[in-house]
């Protein structure tokens, strides 16, 4: 595959999955799909945050729903020594929305060693949860205006405020195919997959 070839294919790829977001097929006024969020998204149509909000939202739907199907015995399981457990890759999760949806926000949260602690099931997806509501927190605050604000980013370059949401997204992408991988391998059917079946 050449290297135009792949960058095409990762651009429709892309396109492809913001358009089929659950939140760009809903028509104003109408109620959303069973187990969505209840608040629908205040940008309009046209604006760039609004496919950005519906895939965050499908983003954390997805990885919610996979957390959710890990049964406590199985976060310690990681398929090979040198990566993450499931226990870990939670973890990860959570410290890195608190991380990601600060820099949109400009809060001061601190270190996210404070999720190290963390051990039960209980413990980690009471955490994982205030780490979306606090996304969510942030969506709420957030204008396309002040998306645009130039901030520090990662390396000291300086970014448009909403790439930090690009990078949450990214991550929670990535580790959701670590997990779909981790429950395959546990004999587990992921939500997404089993709704299908």
């Amino acid at each position: 595959m050449t290297k135009d070839t792949f960058i095409r294919s990762a651009v429709v790829a892309a396109l492809a999955l913001l358009w089929a977001s659950p939140g760009t097929a809903q028509t104003p006024g109408s109620s959303p799909a069973p187990g969505a969020g209840t608040a629908q998204p205040k940008f309009p149509a046209t604006s760039f945050l609004a496919p950005t909000k519906a895939t965050w939202e499908s983003t954390r739907t997805l990885v919610l729903g996979i957390a959710d199907s890990v049964p406590e015995d199985k976060y310690d399981f990681k398929p090979t020594p040198a990566v993450r457990t499931f226990r870990e890759i939670l973890i990860h999760l959570i410290g890195e929305n608190y991380t990601f949806f600060s820099r949109v926000s400009g809060d001061n949260l601190g270190s996210n060693a404070r999720f190290d602690t963390l051990k039960s099931r209980a413990e980690i997806m009471k955490a994982l949860r205030e780490s979306y509501d606090y996304g969510a927190r942030v969506w709420e605050g957030l204008t396309e205006e002040k998306a645009l604000e130039m901030v520090p980013g990662r390396g000291g370059q300086h970014v448009q405020r909403w790439a930090a949401i690009l990078g949450v997204i990214q991550d929670n992408m990535n580790h959701y195919g670590n997990l779909v991988v981790y429950l395959r391998l546990n004999g587990i059917v992921p939500p997404r997959s089993a709704s299908r079946n």
